[in-house]
């Protein structure tokens, strides 16, 4: 039964996407950071935005790539202006990476244009069917927490 489950959720998403995206389209805020990136970067910069800073060898670990396909990746957010990557200070050998001040208006910015798009999108519904979509993100996620 589970497997159904996710099977249907799993089917949804790239339809929730398309329309997060007409949304983003219609309801354009400017960027402070006018940067494009992939969505492989913008996956990689929201992992670095969950701590202060990584060891390269643990961001890979987490994203699941190797550390040469990391290292292009965190290149190209150097390039674009919105990483920095420097040395540990108390073993050179390890590689650190944060978002610098670029990077967190962009993750910010970002994520409140998320949240906007998010409620227009929701608006739609019923203030009932509102109020049980936030009780079940609210389940999903406690119990995802648990295994992830």
């Amino acid at each position: 039964m589970l497997a159904k489950e996710w099977d249907k959720f799993l089917n949804l998403i790239p339809r929730l996407r398309k329309r997060m995206h007409e949304t983003s389209k219609q309801n354009k805020v400017d960027n402070p950071v006018p940067v494009r990136l992939t969505p492989a970067q913008i996956d990689t910069l929201y992992t670095i935005a969950t701590r202060p800073e990584w060891r390269m060898s643990d961001l890979s670990e987490r994203l699941q790539v190797s550390a040469g396909s990391l290292t292009t990746m965190v290149n190209r957010l150097i390039e674009a202006g919105v990483v920095d990557r420097s040395r540990s200070q108390l073993d050179r050998r390890v590689v650190i990476v944060k978002l610098n001040e670029a990077g967190e208006a962009l993750v910010h910015a970002n994520r409140q244009q998320f949240m906007r798009n998010l409620q227009l999108l929701t608006s739609e519904l019923s203030e009932e069917d509102q109020t049980r979509l936030a009780e079940a993100m609210g389940i999903v996620v406690d119990i995802l927490n648990k295994i992830v």
